[in-house]
């Protein structure tokens, strides 16, 4: 009996230090084993927030579970919530007459696994609050869970009011998906998502690792990212809008199957799109406008193709591809620039295909910087640039590109090697092709310079190669600063033909150089052969070096211009003519006129 007695007052005694503690414990941030609770914790301990599970939705303030809700089983539409979890959490914004069918969501919603929501066209309109701080704010996030949203305007907005909630608030909703999760948004309106400051599934529509779903004939509007896909699976971008973005208009980091078709970038912060993280990546379709930042970035990865995109006035540049290795474009179009394409970073090897690009009178068209292994640029136009293509690294590769406008059609500059271009023409502009004397390498092959102001050709590169091509139209067609072999090259329609620099030593053959005044001119020290070529000029050879004829090399005026004499001479004689017949009608007397006659004029 005793022994009962004792086991009984240590029960009691055990049952009050459980009393006692399980507040503490509480206040101390415990559970108490509720795993709505414990989510809470999870999720920051917002000041609100909703778990919706399948079958029950718990409603969980500062910590404490105080009410929870049984729908049915099954997809859960948030007509249903704004029906019956009260307007402190998700409820109808009161209307003057008639009902209201936007509904106002005050709480942080998340989604546990197996749990659907739904936004439908029953509720068109949805307003999520903005907080002051991260845990006053709203936002809907989940992992192996569903969202669904189909023609729905969702909008951030402040808490006092519709009015859209300032950009800076660190309270911005945000939508986000996760570890399995599936977010599907279409023919919808998304506005004013992404909290400032905050951690990158924050910043505005996320789709986070192993996510998936969709966004089809959407738009997205002032969000800090428009969207955000980082190591998703398999998630598509279809007929998909984004504008005013804070910063990046959509990230692609480390995602997984995307596809993309119709996806337009307007008025971005910072950059368009930019695409990283992922191997033997396509993206077609892709239109930037109006950005900050550049309209397409790349960062480190392998096999990249961008096919049919579109940059328009992008202030930093069109596209940029920061160690792309194997990396292609394919007809992209770049207009009102400073930089169209631009090529950099170690390992990076690129190739442009049929690019259209215009506009950046001070930067280039494509820029091959240094650092990279090669490139090639294959056909394609190219106009109105300070340079039109820029040729700082190793191995380059032009071919059938037209270049117009630009202050210098082509440069190759720096340390680059091994540079070849293969009938590229270059039209109007200051100068056609230009080398400086750190390169080695450069082989020109059928290029057509015409129109420009200055020198067609200008190289200090040593061992330059140049075979066939023409160059017309340019104070100096060929000014050679370094040694050069030049084959079956055509100049007219320069001033002056050719210029070899003190000390540069080179061989031609099959020359044809028509010159308005000097044919080749060698200052001192420099030494030339002409072999079966033809100069023709007032002044053919000229200068203190050696001008070394080989061959049936001709030498020769210009031919006289006869059709033009021929039209002076007559010009002059009916100028003669008329002057003589105006001479002799002076001494004629004036006719005889009756006198009634009064009109004599």
């Amino acid at each position: 009996m005793r022994h009962a007695t004792r086991v009984a007052r240590a029960a009691l005694a055990a049952l009050a230090l459980l009393a006692a503690v399980a507040p503490a414990a509480h206040a101390a941030g415990g559970t108490g084993g509720d795993p709505d609770v414990a989510a809470w914790q999870r999720s920051g301990r917002p000041d609100r927030l909703m778990v919706i599970r399948p079958g029950t939705v718990a409603l969980v303030s500062r910590g404490s579970v105080v009410k929870r809700l049984y729908p049915q089983y099954g997809p859960l539409p948030l007509s249903w919530l704004a029906a019956n979890a009260g307007g402190e959490w998700i409820g109808y914004a009161p209307a003057k007459a008639g009902g209201s069918k936007t509904v106002r969501i005050n709480t942080a919603v998340l989604l546990a696994p197996g749990a659907t929501l739904q936004m439908g066209r029953r509720t068109p309109t949805v307003l999520m609050t903005a907080g002051k701080t991260a845990a006053s704010g709203t936002w809907i996030r989940g992992s192996r869970a569903t969202l669904d949203i189909d023609g729905v305007t969702l909008a951030s907005a402040a808490a006092d009011g519709p009015a859209p909630a300032p950009a800076d608030l660190a309270g911005r909703p945000y939508l986000a998906m996760g570890a399995g999760g599936r977010m599907t948004i279409d023919d919808a309106e998304v506005t004013g998502l992404g909290r400032a400051d905050a951690p990158a599934r924050e910043s505005g529509v996320t789709w986070g690792r192993a996510a998936t779903g969709s966004a089809t004939g959407s738009t997205f509007q002032g969000d800090r990212t428009g969207l955000r896909l980082t190591r998703s699976t398999g998630v598509k971008l279809d007929n998909v809008t984004v504008k005013g973005a804070v910063q990046d208009g959509v990230v692609l980091d480390g995602d997984r199957g995307t596809t993309v078709r119709g996806l337009t970038v307007e008025g971005s912060g910072g950059n368009g799109v930019t695409v990283g993280g992922t191997d033997r990546r396509s993206l077609s379709g892709v239109t930037t406008s109006d950005s900050h930042g550049t309209g397409i970035k790349a960062t480190a990865q392998h096999g990249l193709t961008l096919t049919a995109t579109a940059s328009h006035h992008d202030a930093g540049g069109g596209v940029r591809l920061i160690s792309c290795v194997s990396c292609a474009l394919d007809k992209t179009v770049v207009d009102g620039a400073p930089s169209a394409i631009s090529i950099s970073g170690q390992g990076a090897r690129v190739t442009v295909r049929d690019a259209r690009l215009t506009g950046g009178a001070d930067g280039a068209g494509v820029t091959l910087a240094p650092d990279i292994t090669g490139a090639a640029v294959t056909r394609g136009t190219i106009s109105g640039f300070d340079r039109g293509i820029a040729i700082g690294g190793p191995d380059v590769r032009v071919d059938g590109t037209t270049v117009s406008g630009s202050g210098t059609g082509v440069t190759i500059y720096g340390h680059a090697s091994n540079a070849a271009l293969n009938s590229v023409v270059v039209h109007g502009g200051r100068d056609g092709v230009t080398a400086s004397d750190a390169t080695r390498g450069v082989v020109l092959t059928g290029v057509r310079v015409s129109g420009v102001s200055g020198k067609g050709l200008a190289s200090a590169s040593t061992g330059l190669t140049v075979s066939g091509g023409s160059v017309s139209g340019a104070l100096t067609a060929v000014d050679l600063g370094a040694s050069a072999r030049l084959e079956k090259l055509t100049v007219s329609d320069a001033r002056r033909g050719m210029h070899l620099a003190s000390g540069v030593h080179a061989d031609a053959q099959g020359l044809d150089i028509l010159a308005e005044r000097k044919g080749i001119q060698a200052d001192a020290g420099a030494w030339i052969s002409i072999t079966d070529s033809r100069v023709r000029a007032p002044t053919a050879l000229s200068g203190k070096g050696t001008i070394k004829r080989l061959g049936h090399t001709e030498v020769t005026l210009p031919p006289f211009p006869w059709l033009g004499f021929a039209a002076l001479v007559a010009l002059t004689l009916a100028v003669l003519l008329q002057t003589i017949h105006q001479v002799r009608h002076r001494r004629t007397p004036r006719p005889l006129v009756a006198a009634h006659v009064r009109n004599t004029a």
